[in-house]
């Protein structure tokens, strides 16, 4: 899949990531389910990879 976004919408997008990988690193430090934890920790693998692509091609 292939997503078109102008600058700003790029911009937006970004911010918008980083502030769901800061709110689960805060997320996974009070979870105490290790299951939960792990699928937590998967997510903003996910979400980092994510912003990283957004980054390469605003670049």
């Amino acid at each position: 899949m292939q997503l078109m976004l102008a600058p700003q919408e790029q911009d937006v997008l970004s911010w918008a990531v980083e502030s769901a990988i800061s709110d689960l690193g805060t997320e996974i430090g009070h979870t105490d389910n290790q299951a939960m934890r792990q699928g937590l920790q998967e997510r903003k693998g996910i979400l980092l990879a994510i912003l990283d692509r957004l980054r390469v091609g605003s670049g």
